[in-house]
């Protein structure tokens, strides 16, 4: 990844305060952990991976002009600062940085729809400032501190996404960045192949509110089981749900001639795409913005005009058919409730359901993928088309005679029976874990 460092000046001294540097710096434009992606006057940090290990590529980052290069070896270049450990350099520098600019840190995490989450509370607080926030979903022990780069002197506040794929994750941000709103989407089985067991997972995704600062406030979702359990010693608290009228922030759903209705304490949330998915991010993010002070006519506003991200449940209209596009990630929650959400639009056509494996399982892979299958097997559904590893799983369990269901070698095999079975007035929902590139199916339909 590369991120242009924004106040250079302020980049300068935090290096010339943390480290022993003769060389002077003129010109410094980006930081880079990605050495074929290097420019001339970046900062590169090579990080040890499991597979790569960037400090074999320092030589190039010479080549192409870097201004500083971090390294844990010891190397004969004016240019290259020693370290013990790039990825604590890296912590350390971004947790001083942080501390450079206007608060309140909001910080989101969740097993689905933090970075939907992130995006909306970005778009209402841009309605009234300019604010910090991470880009895309760079929310990981690497991502996240080398986005801090690119805040601004003049923005507030910051908002935060912060990713788990690993056990003890989230502690690991909260030591660069303690925040004051903290809130945790959903907690549900993603990635749980990284972590020994549920419990596991909820730990590591709890530690944001146990990192919380004491005079700041905690969201919490009450209607994840895992949350409200989590929560009960947590008195500096507010709540949103669906389930119960009695939280701070109520959502509840409409149905009405086939037009979606969404309503955040009574009053009407609007945005052309909306869906069962978009209305609980939605809840979340104005359960923050409300409680900061923001009006709920900004915030409506800021809905109204809000763009679905890539893959999150787009709807694409093409040669008289209906794509909805879901295929950013996926798991057996996400995968549950994209169905029925799908399931709920009215069309005169049939619908199709093109799924895809699901990963970071481990050891519950064929379970998981089982249970969709039998969740599918209960639903109104004319064709199901599997692809992947793992698919056959879910593919086997369906024996409703009303689905037709099929798993396919490759997408130019899956491509080429959608375009033959397709028609007018058809609907077709794609899901998948992001790594099986389900866009590359979309563009090819």
């Amino acid at each position: 990844m590369r991120i242009q460092i924004k106040e250079k000046q302020l980049f300068k001294d935090l290096i010339k305060q943390n480290f022993d540097f003769d060389i002077n710096i003129n010109k410094i434009n980006s930081i880079c952990t990605d050495s074929r992606i290097i420019e001339k006057n970046d900062i590169f940090i090579p990080i040890k991976g499991k597979n790569i290990d960037g400090h074999k590529f320092i030589d190039d980052a010479i080549e192409k002009d870097a201004s500083i290069i971090f390294s844990e070896k010891l190397f004969n270049n004016n240019r290259v600062i020693n370290v013990n450990s790039t990825k604590e350099a890296l912590k350390d520098l971004s947790a001083q940085w942080i501390n450079f600019f206007k608060k309140p840190i909001i910080a989101i995490t969740g097993s689905n729809g933090k970075t939907t989450t992130k995006e909306m509370v970005s778009k209402i607080f841009s309605s009234i400032s300019q604010t910090n926030h991470t880009l895309g979903n760079y929310n990981s022990s690497i991502g996240l501190p080398v986005n801090l780069f690119n805040f601004s002197l003049n923005s507030e506040p910051i908002i935060l996404e912060m990713g788990a794929n690993n056990p003890g994750e989230i502690d690991y941000l909260c030591k660069i960045a303690k925040p004051d709103y903290s809130i945790i989407t959903n907690i549900q089985n993603a990635h749980i192949g990284n972590f020994k067991s549920i419990q596991d997972l909820i730990k590591t995704k709890i530690s944001i509110f146990k990192n919380t600062n004491t005079n700041g406030l905690i969201f919490e979702n009450s209607d994840d089981i895992y949350l409200s359990n989590a929560c009960k010693d947590f008195s500096n608290k507010i709540q949103f749900g669906f389930n119960n009228r009695k939280v701070d922030f109520f959502g509840s759903i409409k149905i009405i001639n086939n037009k979606f209705n969404f309503y955040i304490n009574g009053k009407e949330i609007e945005n052309s795409n909306i869906n069962e998915i978009m209305a609980k991010n939605m809840l979340a993010a104005y359960s923050i913005a409300h409680t900061y002070g923001i009006n709920h006519e900004i915030i409506k506003d800021a809905f109204k005009r809000f763009n679905f991200l890539k893959g999150r449940g787009n709807h694409i209209y093409n040669k008289g058919y209906l794509i909805i596009d879901d295929s950013y990630n996926a798991n057996f929650d996400s995968f549950k409730i994209g169905i029925n959400s799908f399931l709920d639009i009215k069309c005169k056509g049939r619908k199709f359901l093109v799924i895809g494996d699901m990963k970071e399982l481990g050891k519950e892979t064929i379970s998981y993928h089982s249970k969709l299958g039998e969740f599918i097997n209960n639903q109104k559904i004319d064709f199901v088309c599997g692809i992947g590893e793992n698919i056959h799983n879910t593919i086997n369990v369906i024996n409703n005679s009303q689905i037709y269901s099929k798993e396919f070698r490759d997408n130019k095999e899956l491509v080429f029976f959608l375009k033959n079975q397709l028609k007018k007035d058809d609907a077709i929902y794609l899901k998948a874990s992001r790594s099986m590139h389900f866009e590359n199916i979309i563009e090819k339909l």
